[in-house]
């Protein structure tokens, strides 16, 4: 189960600080993404890119929906837009795909900020089930 009073913890940093949110996401023991209003990578942390399996390059500029499975992405796509919109938070099991296809099953949680850069920004928080 994620650590709901880390993502709290980093969501309020970020909140305080948004111009250092790649250093303060860096800092949590959890996988970050960050994605604009888009559901383009903006920024993401070391565990993030661990449990993805990706490189930072391959993924900053590109639509999230690179680890998301084909038949998944529709909904997907449409609950991010939901989120930038109304930001209702997230607590969900999922499944993404990994660099080399593997599929990996996460917790994730989610916070919003209008902080970053002053435009909408999605902070995702995931944690690989064993």
């Amino acid at each position: 189960m994620i650590d709901l009073t880390e993502t709290q913890r980093v969501k309020d940093a970020v909140e305080a600080a948004p111009e250092k949110f790649a250093e303060i996401i860096e800092t949590s023991p959890l996988g970050i993404c960050v994605t604009d209003e888009n559901g383009l990578y903006v920024g993401m942390n070391q565990n993030y890119l661990k449990i993805t399996g990706y490189a930072r390059e391959e993924m900053l500029g590109k639509s999230f929906l690179m680890v998301v499975p084909e038949p998944n992405q529709d909904d997907l796509k449409e609950m991010h837009d939901q989120f930038i919109e109304i930001q209702i938070e997230i607590f969900e099991k999922f499944e993404i795909l990994g660099k080399s296809g593997n599929r990996i099953r996460i917790d994730v949680d989610a916070g919003f900020s209008d902080k970053i850069n002053d435009k909408a920004h999605k902070l995702t928080f995931i944690k690989a089930i064993l």
